[in-house]
């Protein structure tokens, strides 16, 4: 559809263009999970839900809410991840 801008002719959002249903839990690994932009893990529910960068649109305890991958290595098992950043040895746990 061809927008074309005129003050009497405008798109009032009645027909649902654009809308795309997403269903996150389909997705059972978290790497596969955190590879597309609507979906994020929950680690208090163990489970992909409807999320963004913001947080998750779906019942999860925020704080174990991730949208994107943290680490390379991550992995939904893992409790602490070592690593190095401009000289400075990093140790993060989730316990």
């Amino acid at each position: 559809m061809d927008e074309i801008p005129s003050a009497t002719d405008f798109y009032d959002g009645s027909q649902n263009l654009n809308v795309i249903k997403v269903n996150c839990n389909i997705y059972s690994n978290p790497k596969i999970c955190l590879t597309h932009s609507n979906c994020g893990w929950c680690g208090s529910t163990n489970r992909c839900v409807l999320g963004n960068n913001l947080g998750p649109h779906e019942t999860c305890t925020r704080s174990s809410y991730i949208y994107s991958a943290p680490y390379p290595n991550w992995t939904s098992e893992m409790s602490v991840v070592k690593g190095e950043i401009a000289n400075v040895t990093l140790n993060l746990s989730n316990k």
